[in-house]
């Protein structure tokens, strides 16, 4: 099993310098998200409970970690991580102006537990698609220079220590 990912350009202006660089991204790859349904039935497959039993769990899980985020709770559930809230609020002079009215949550944070981390780390990386494209094999064009292949292809990261040295 592997992560696909793409190299996109980005601009990057840190240290007074700007200069183009290239990063690994899976935003535009990302495969069809897996439903709780497929997580129902993979569950069963792995225990004595019936698909039905699992899908049940997890809509029931959803309501209850949600009931204790609402009392400002950190959620944690062992081999897998800690749900713990996150609030703001509308920027106020003066301390006692920041009532109730004005914080909301703003969203759900997550933190892996180490070892769920460390097992999802352990994973391979294919790029699909290099858009700065790689020197070719093929020979010089008329006029002399080197052609830019553009052509997408496979990269393993455990197979090239780095982007650079093709």
């Amino acid at each position: 099993m592997s992560i696909n990912y793409a190299v996109t350009k980005k601009v990057d202006k840190s240290k007074g310098v700007v200069k183009e660089r290239y990063y690994a991204t899976t935003r535009a790859l990302q495969k069809k998200p897996v439903n709780s349904v497929q997580i129902a039935n993979q569950l069963a497959e792995r225990s004595s409970l019936q698909n039905g039993d699992v899908l049940s769990a997890l809509t029931q899980l959803s309501d209850i970690i949600a009931a204790h985020l609402k009392e400002g709770r950190t959620v944690s559930i062992d081999g897998l991580g800690n749900f713990y809230p996150s609030i703001t609020s509308e920027a106020v002079d003066k301390p006692e102006e920041c009532t109730a009215n004005k914080v909301w949550v703003s969203r759900i944070c997550f933190k892996a537990a180490p070892t769920f981390l460390n097992n999802v780390r352990k994973t391979d990386f294919v790029s699909l698609q290099l858009k700065y494209g790689r020197k070719s094999t093929k020979p010089q064009n008329s006029s002399g220079k080197d052609t830019i292949d553009s052509i997408p292809h496979q990269q393993s990261i455990s197979e090239h220590n780095s982007l650079s040295d093709e």
